[in-house]
Formats: C-alpha cells, sequence, structure tokens
C-alpha cells in the first residue's frame, strides 16, 4: 500500500499513515455500529453510537459511503506512538518544583542568618529589644527620719526585659561637666515586672548632678562600663531654678534652698505659736509679749518693720526663737522668692509641661501661706501691744498649723495643692516633684 498524501510505503491493513498521519481505511470498532445517511455532504460527520449503556458522543470521523457493518471485524492496527507532549510537561513541572524548592531553601537559610545577626546585634549594640519599650521615672525626696533634703533617689523603669544570667541594671547619677559619676545601685525586679532601686545618701543629691543612665553591666562595677539603656537629663536652664528652690540660693542664711528654708521656718512658727499657746493662761504678760514677738520675728525676718530681737528677759523666760532673720514675708522672704524662681523654672526655653505644672502647685501653696502668715503676724502684733487680750491665740495656732502642713478643707480626706488647702510641705513636695525626671531609651 501507498499512502495517497505523502506516498509513504505502507502494510497491507493499515488505517493511518505513519508518516503524515492521513486515515487510509475506514474505522470498524468492534462492538459499534455506524449510523450513516446516503447523500450527505463530506463535512457532515458519522455519530458513533455506543452499544453499551451511557451517553452519546460526537466526534470528527473520514466519511463513510455505503458502509455495511462485518462482524468480527480485525482490532485497529496501532498508529505509530508520538512522543508525548503531557509527560513532557510533567518532567518540566518537576524540574521547576525542584528548583523552587531549592531557591526557597537558600532563602529561608538566608532569612535565618540575617534573623541570627540582627538578634546577635541587637543585643550586643543599640537601642535594643531590652528598652525599646521602656520607661522610667526618677524621683527625689527626703530621708524619712527627717536627715537630709532631698538626699533620697528612687528610680523605677517599666517594659524592661530580664538581662541575661550575670547581667543586672545598673543607675547612676552623673554630673556631665566634671564627668564625676555616683552609683546608684543595682536595679531589682519587683513582682509586677517592674525595676527599681532607693539610694540613700548623706547629702542633697539634686546638686551632684545633671543626668541619669540605667546601663546593662555584668558583675560588680564601681562606674558604667556597659551599654547604656535608658536615660533622662535636667533641662540646664529650667534646673537653675529648680536649685535655688531645693538645693542653695545665694541670699540666703547658709545658702539654703528656697522650699529648704520655708519648711523650716513654717516648723519654727508652729513651735512658736505652741509656745504662746502654753503661757496664754499664765497671765505672765511679759512670756506673752515675748512669745508675740518670737512669731513675729519669724514671719517678718530681720527685713520687717515690727522685727525686733528678743531681750534678755525672754531667754530668761526660755523665749528665744526669732528664725532665722531671712523671713517668710516681706518682699525679699522665702514665699516671694519662691514663688519668683518656681515661676523662672516654668517659664525658661527647655521647661517641661511637669515642671509648669508643679511650679503652678508651689506658688498656690505660697499664695495660701502668705495670707494665713499676715493674719498670724497682725494678731501677733496686736497681742504684743495688749498682752492680756488672748482671744486670738487659738486663731494664731491654727494658722500657723495650716502654714506648715495645709488643711483638708473640703473633706476628701487629702491636702491638695489648691487655693485653702496646700502649705509648706505640699509646697515642697511639689517642688521636688518639679525636679522628677522621665527617662526614655538611650539614643
Amino acid at each position: 500500500m501507498q499512502c495517497p498524501q505523502c506516498n509513504a510505503q505502507l502494510d497491507e491493513g493499515t488505517i493511518f499513515c505513519g508518516n503524515c498521519g492521513k486515515q487510509i481505511a475506514p474505522l470498524q470498532a468492534q462492538g459499534a455500529t455506524v449510523a450513516y445517511k446516503g447523500g450527505v455532504d463530506d463535512s457532515e460527520l458519522p455519530t458513533i453510537i455506543s452499544s453499551g449503556p451511557g451517553s452519546q458522543r460526537s466526534a470528527p470521523q473520514t466519511p463513510v459511503r455505503n458502509y455495511v457493518p462485518v462482524s468480527d471485524t480485525p482490532p485497529i492496527p496501532s498508529s505509530p506512538k508520538l512522543p508525548s507532549r503531557k509527560s513532557n510537561n510533567g518532567r518540566i513541572v518537576l524540574f521547576v518544583v525542584l528548583a523552587l524548592l531549592v531557591i526557597a531553601g537558600g532563602t529561608l537559610g538566608v532569612v535565618a542568618l540575617l534573623k541570627n545577626n540582627t538578634s546577635s546585634t541587637s543585643n550586643t549594640s543599640g537601642n535594643t529589644p531590652l528598652a525599646a519599650n521602656a520607661t522610667g521615672v526618677v524621683s527625689f525626696s527626703d530621708n524619712s527620719n527627717g536627715s537630709g533634703h532631698s538626699n533620697v533617689v528612687t528610680i523605677s523603669a517599666n517594659g524592661l526585659t530580664a538581662p541575661t544570667a550575670g547581667s543586672q541594671y545598673d543607675a547612676w547619677l552623673v554630673d556631665t561637666q566634671s564627668e564625676h559619676t555616683i552609683a546608684l545601685g543595682t536595679l531589682s525586679q519587683n513582682k509586677d515586672g517592674t525595676y527599681s532601686v532607693k539610694s540613700t545618701s548623706n547629702h542633697n543629691q539634686l546638686g551632684r548632678g545633671n543626668k541619669v543612665e540605667i546601663t546593662l553591666e555584668q558583675g560588680s562595677v564601681t562606674l558604667p562600663t556597659g551599654r547604656m539603656i535608658l536615660s533622662a537629663t535636667f533641662p540646664p536652664n529650667a534646673f537653675v531654678h529648680i536649685r535655688h528652690l531645693l538645693v542653695s540660693f545665694f541670699d540666703t542664711p547658709g545658702k539654703i534652698g528656697l522650699m529648704v528654708g520655708l519648711v523650716d521656718q513654717a516648723q519654727k512658727l508652729s513651735a512658736a505659736s505652741q509656745l504662746l499657746q502654753s503661757i496664754a493662761g499664765s497671765g505672765n504678760t511679759s512670756a506673752i509679749q515675748c512669745a508675740a514677738q518670737s512669731i513675729i520675728d519669724i514671719a517678718e525676718g530681720a527685713q520687717g518693720s515690727h522685727y525686733q530681737q528678743l531681750s534678755n528677759n525672754c531667754t530668761s523666760q526660755n523665749i528665744t526663737q526669732s528664725g532665722d532673720g531671712y523671713g517668710l514675708l516681706g518682699t525679699n522672704g522665702y514665699i516671694v522668692n519662691g514663688q519668683a524662681h518656681a515661676s523662672l523654672a516654668a517659664t525658661q526655653s527647655d521647661t517641661t509641661v511637669s515642671i509648669r505644672v508643679h511650679a503652678g502647685h508651689v506658688n498656690i501653696c505660697l499664695g495660701n501661706m502668705k495670707g494665713w502668715i499676715t493674719t498670724i503676724n497682725n494678731d501677733a502684733f496686736a497681742l504684743l501691744n495688749n498682752p492680756t487680750n488672748t482671744a486670738k491665740v487659738q486663731e494664731i495656732v491654727t494658722l500657723t498649723n495650716h502654714a506648715l502642713n495645709g488643711v483638708d478643707i473640703n473633706g476628701d480626706e487629702s491636702i491638695d495643692p489648691v487655693p485653702g488647702e496646700g502649705g509648706a510641705n505640699t509646697a515642697y513636695y511639689h517642688a521636688q516633684l518639679m525636679a522628677a525626671l522621665v527617662l526614655a531609651p538611650a539614643a
């Protein structure tokens, strides 16, 4: 046989040309019949109806003319097998998948390496997760036993990650100008996860540094050598006046801070009023006058118009307190100068919201004191001139207690820095709050 299309030599009984694929003879599938409709165009295709159960399907076939079914038709010879595109595609997909797996594996390895490197770096330098979300507060207070002024530093920090074994967080008070550093101690972890340390000194700590640092150290150290974790610096301009309030002022006796002197004189004023009360009912007019003069001298100071040194007669009656001479009242006393420097701290270019708020509280308390002590001074002057009229003695005692400790006028069991309540102790406390610092992650 010869293919009518490509003239290739074919074996007898070949159905399809093995060279060009042209169908040479009609298909004769066993178990099927071909329905043929005579007189149709070559374009019309026969429908193969399956002899078994199922659906009917159509497939393109070569038209068959006058075909008579023949039983036991020999099997259809196999046509030459062409390479399978499906198997090639499968191999390609397999190769691609393998390649992607290799690339993915390499990528994951690189990411892991970078992550490890980043983690390693972040644990040894820079602003690390140890303090990424950490904050802290540094506050100053007096020793509870009454000794010292602003000599206790308390630090509390939130958000710190626990250091590795053998490491700890240490706190330092630093004077950046003299490069002097004072160790404040190691921070301990509390039950709530915060870290804190409390350091007590014999010195006023506000006068010994201008910066607080928290560092990560290994072992016992006397100076900071590890990485800085948290820090805070006093605003230099505002801090000048905060120090005037709490550390030292140039023209006070002994150059003490204005708030330090204020509390001291308020305490002496209260003690003098207690002494007056103890002798008021004795009928000893000389002693009553001495006690009244003592109250005037403390209130007005040496520049006061009614100031007078106590006589030897007063000394003989154990009435010797006349204050330090600076005075609570007057144009140059503790109250006026305290208000001035609280306001100066609040209005500097580098002041903070906290400084402004607590400076306002200091001013309110000092205003309360001025009103109370003015009344006390007037009552004492009246008693000095008429020692037999002791009707105002109780008012003097009450108001001197207000001037020192304040008074809870609204019954909320709290003495607040509001008009009519806060006195010297409240003013002093809020002056120390002006000095408080907020720790932040070190840059």
